[in-house]
């Protein structure tokens, strides 16, 4: 409430104070004269008084009103400007400055005029603030853009183009059928405000896109990865601080709450705009464990995934598969390498697991080809071959050529030292015999072994350094016992110092044979059956019909029954899971017990880099088999047929013929070179389960 000062007309000698009203109109009076004509026509003797002029209220905005409030004695007219001229001696008035406006009263009678003043302070409204844009802004012909606008300081909205009246704040769908400008105006006590924006419709084609999370559900802390691709588009932004990325691909994010993320793809055509949503969830994520039996499988074979899941409430695998048990498993035949995705969702998210099969097919043509072309009537050529290969752990080709078939049966001579040893080392495992215990142990009490030979061991028969000559005759006959025999080796001349070289020795096999029956109280025949032919299921391996089987050199079978014998090698000395060799035995396969030795005589060819040997088992150097690092094992006989294995590249086959060893180490050499290229091209599948 503002209050006025009434003016008085006169200062008396500087006084401070003011006199009261009265006095200064009595005085006035006084001065005048007093009191009034003698015809009753007195003159007013107080000026007019002033006791009310307010304005309600003191300030205002632009357009706003203000209420004048006054009441005033004893005058004869009043006035209030600027604007609202005489009024009446007590009132009020509304007024609307659009300014800052001090406003005077005015009261008057013939003994004066008294004024009073009051001021409305306007403040200015501000004018209407814009934000309008369209997205996309181009669009092709049929799609929709949204304008999107948001206002202050305004009472209304409209947007031309036929829109009309909008919230002052707001989106709308759009779908022009040529470029159009649209303009906002947004009106208010400020004025009003206009934003114009253009929707291009362009007749390229409009951008397309496949926008996606996976997975959509997630825990805190897990990642999901948003992938995208685009058709007829330039550019390509993702929000939430991701910006620009490619026009296709993927981005891995980890939002700590659920978020939504929106694409915006634009090209000449338009703009698109796709939005996925992963869910954040609090609850524990799902666990897996995921994987395959086999990590690789040879085409048309079956493995078996597997898993377990935790706080998961389903799972799915995809190739096909669907919905699965919470854990379980299914048998898959993949026709090429496969990558299986597990998902596993539950309250709290999704998580998803992968294994890959490889399917490992091989083409055999060359090898076909090595063995086929060396059959015929040449120098140089064989007249038949039976032939068997092993790669990993399954037979992966089988074939005959010329008068042999993939099934003959053949006496395959001198290789038949790996196989006897084998049966051997099986006494060894079983603590019947130590191969460094001297073998006049065993078989003095059925041979005179004489002095020269007394610190012959096992081990030296089956290495061929034990000094006994090549060959007896006795080896041939088979008439004869196994026991008269080596009666008869016994009585041969030393080559050389029992342990000193290395001399190949049919004969020493022969005595090792003897051992064999001492300790195990069994015939050859019938301790090989039992401790190899049955545990490795073999078909036929024969000694023939004999009391004297030729230990070293005269057994018959064909390529598929050696094939598991050389198996059994490669696998460590175990068949199916079951132990046939001891590791300890198994592992000494794998040295050469013979470094060191000076050379008395070997069968092979010269030059052949075959020198180092181990219980019945030739060790290649390793220049033989370029592409492995092997070891390589093998065991030649005199007509050619061989065994011989890779650990390196987990093969072993079997190569029988009727010809010589010169013409079997050359068509071993066509046959190793056509496997090891493949298996290296090709890669290896896992071995089989037992």
């Amino acid at each position: 409430m503002l209050r006025f000062r009434i003016p008085y007309a006169m200062r008396m000698h500087r006084l401070v104070t003011l006199l009261p009203v009265w006095l200064i109109v009595s005085t006035l009076l006084s001065a005048c004269g007093g009191g009034g004509g003698e015809d009753g026509d007195t003159p007013q003797s107080q000026v007019p008084t002033i006791s009310v002029f307010t304005v309600t209220p003191t300030g205002i905005e632009a357009g706003q009103s203000a209420t004048l409030q006054w009441a005033t004695q004893g005058a004869d007219s009043v006035s209030i400007s600027p604007s609202v001229g005489g009024v009446a001696g007590s009132g009020s008035r509304s007024v609307t400055p659009t300014v800052t406006t001090t406003y005077q009263l005015s009261a008057s009678n013939s003994a004066g005029t008294s004024t009073a003043q009051v001021t409305v302070t306007v403040t200015a409204v501000a004018a209407p603030v814009i934000s309008f844009a369209a997205s996309p802004a181009t669009i092709s012909a049929g799609q929709s853009a949204t304008l999107n606008w948001s206002t202050q300081n305004a009472d209304s909205v409209s947007i031309d183009n036929g829109v009309g009246a909008q919230p002052t704040s707001g989106t709308l769908a759009v779908t022009p059928a040529s470029t159009t400008t649209y303009t906002l105006t947004a009106s208010g006590a400020g004025g009003s405000t206009t934003a114009s924006t253009t929707v291009t419709v362009s007749t390229a084609p409009a951008p397309t896109v496949s926008f996606t999370a996976t997975p959509e559900t997630i825990g805190a802390g897990q990642i999901a990865t948003l992938s995208w691709s685009t058709q007829n588009a330039d550019s390509v932004t993702i929000d939430n601080g991701i910006g620009t990325v490619p026009t296709s691909g993927t981005f891995d994010v980890d939002p700590t709450v659920t978020t939504t993320f929106t694409l915006t793809a634009s090209g000449a055509g338009g703009g698109v705009v796709d939005t996925v949503t992963v869910t954040v969830t609090h609850d524990p994520v799902p666990t897996v464990s995921f994987g395959s039996d086999a990590d690789a499988v040879l085409a048309g074979e079956s493995t078996s995934l597997r898993w377990t899941t935790s706080n998961a409430d389903t799972v799915t695998l995809d190739n096909g598969l669907g919905a699965q048990p919470l854990s379980g498993s299914v048998t898959i035949t993949p026709a090429q390498n496969t990558t299986y995705q597990l998902t596993a969702s539950g309250s709290g998210g999704t998580t998803a697991a992968q294994t890959t099969v490889d399917v490992v097919s091989y083409d055999w043509t060359a090898l076909a080809t090595a063995l086929d072309n060396a059959v015929g009537s040449g120098a140089d050529q064989v007249g038949g071959y039976s032939f068997a290969l092993n790669v990993a752990g399954r037979t992966v080709f089988r074939r005959g050529g010329g008068d042999l078939t993939q099934d003959s049966f053949v006496a395959i001579a001198s290789a038949t030292k790996a196989a006897s040893a084998m049966a051997i080392l099986t006494l060894v495992d079983a603590g019947l015999l130590d191969l460094d215990t001297p073998v006049s142990t065993y078989i003095g009490g059925v041979v005179n072994w004489p002095a020269d030979k007394a610190s012959i061991t096992t081990r030296m028969l089956l290495n061929h350094s034990s000094g006994l000559p090549f060959d007896s005759p006795c080896l041939d006959d088979t008439a004869t016992t196994l026991t008269a025999c080596v009666a008869e080796i016994a009585a041969l001349d030393l080559n050389f110092t029992p342990g000193s070289r290395f001399g190949y020795s049919g004969a020493g096999y022969q005595v090792a044979g003897l051992v064999a029956e001492q300790v195990s109280g069994q015939s050859w025949s019938t301790l090989f059956q039992q401790r190899i032919t049955t545990p490795l299921e073999i078909g036929l391996f024969t000694y023939g019909n004999t009391q004297n089987p030729r230990i070293g050199g005269g057994a018959v079978t064909n390529a598929r029954s050696y094939l598991k014998i050389a198996q059994m090698v490669l696998d460590g000395g175990t068949y199916n899971g079951s132990a046939v060799l001891s590791p300890a035995s198994a592992q000494l396969l794998r040295n050469d017990q013979v470094a060191g030795l000076p050379l008395y005589f070997s069968p092979l060819p010269f030059g052949s880099s075959i020198h180092a040997y181990a219980f019945g088992w030739w060790i290649s150097d390793a220049s033989l088999h370029p592409g492995s690092i092997g070891p390589e094992l093998s065991d030649p006989g005199k007509f050619g047929s061989l065994p011989w294995l890779d650990f390196d590249r987990r093969y072993a086959a079997t190569l029988l013929l009727n010809a010589d060893v010169q013409r079997g180490i050359a068509l071993w050499d066509d046959a190793r070179t056509a496997i090891i290229g493949q298996i290296n091209q090709n890669g290896l599948p896992d071995e089989p389960a037992p």
